[in-house]
């Protein structure tokens, strides 16, 4: 009697090769986050022991000490390993000798991806500056509350027009434009101050003022009333097309959405990271887009923004169910 040859059918093998992409799928983004991890420990050690090295010289006051520096402080660099900008660890425990994340004054900053991180004693003091962007956002509840009666007063078609000139032919001004492209950013922020529009004191460290229809170009109309968003991420300390929260107010009422992160003037010397553009509500004939300017105070605003923000915060980027659950989107 013959022996048949045993073997899988073509289903069970296909089977086989789903459970393994599956099971593939779920490692690999815990191996990457387990890797980034340990290159983030890897880089607090190093930081720790040029901290203790610093701490060392500065204590027994070696004046030979390669890390000293002109001025008389001490000074040690560390080269970071880590791929990625910010934090994958939790960052409420983390320390460098007697310094806690949680010490604004003396630990400084994000760490940036294959950056670099100093620890510095200066003036009886010692420093961990991570050399990145935004150590962390601030809530819209811990900065000075959002004047919308100096906004009111400045946000005009006349005043942006004596600002920007009839020649300006961008439609939107950036907080992040070179200076060398001529943008109206610098020339905004003056005379923002002063009528009273201090964008610094309200946490806007990124910042979109709407003052022109977007069709584009110096023909383009002013709008007859301008919009500005703000947020208090730093668009330049998070990668491209991460989510973050704005507010943004036009006449009396506020918008809080989502808006991604991306390049302008990319590939040449001006480039720099802003909020996408997005002229929801706020061309001269008041259609397109989604924005619904929806809250008609700004503390019902600033609470919403703080909630994005708080979500923002746990999961990195935002999206639109994080928008719909939080009730900022249909």
């Amino acid at each position: 009697m013959s022996k048949k040859n045993i073997g899988f059918t073509l289903a069970e093998l296909l089977v086989v090769v789903a459970i393994i992409a599956v099971l593939t799928a779920i490692a690999i983004p815990v191996f990457t986050g387990q890797l980034e991890k340990s290159r983030e420990a890897v880089d607090l050690a190093n930081v720790r022991s040029a901290y203790a090295e610093v701490m060392t010289a500065a204590i027994t006051e070696d004046t030979a000490s390669p890390l000293r520096q002109s001025d008389g402080s001490y000074l040690a660099s560390v080269t970071l390993t880590q791929a990625k900008d910010g934090w994958t660890t939790k960052t409420d425990d983390l320390t460098v000798g007697g310094i806690a994340f949680a010490d604004d004054k003396h630990w400084l900053k994000a760490p940036k991806a294959k950056g670099t991180c100093k620890a510095y004693f200066q003036d009886g003091e010692v420093y961990i500056d991570w050399g990145g962007g935004q150590k962390k956002p601030l809530p819209l509840n811990e900065v000075t509350p959002f004047d919308s009666n100096a906004a009111a007063q400045f946000l005009t078609k006349e005043i942006l027009t004596n600002i920007l000139g009839d020649t300006y032919q961008y439609s939107v001004i950036n907080s992040n434009e070179p200076v060398e492209q001529d943008g109206g950013t610098k020339k905004f922020l003056e005379e923002a101050k002063k009528k009273g529009l201090d964008l610094e004191k309200y946490g806007a460290v990124t910042w979109q003022i709407y003052a022109k229809e977007p069709t584009g170009g110096s023909s383009a109309a002013m709008l007859d009333t301008p919009a500005i968003y703000w947020s208090t991420v730093e668009a330049g300390s998070v990668s491209l097309g991460t989510n973050i929260p704005v507010i943004g107010y036009r006449e009396g009422r506020y918008d809080v959405y989502m808006a991604k992160v991306v390049a302008y003037n990319g590939g040449t010397k001006y480039q720099y990271f802003s909020i996408k553009n997005n002229f929801a509500n706020v061309t001269n004939t008041g259609t397109g887009g989604s924005a619904s300017f929806q809250f008609s105070s700004y503390e019902d605003a600033r609470k919403a923004y703080d909630d994005a923000l708080a979500r923002y915060m746990e999961k990195g980027t935002l999206s639109d169910s994080d928008m719909r659950e939080l009730n900022l989107k249909d």
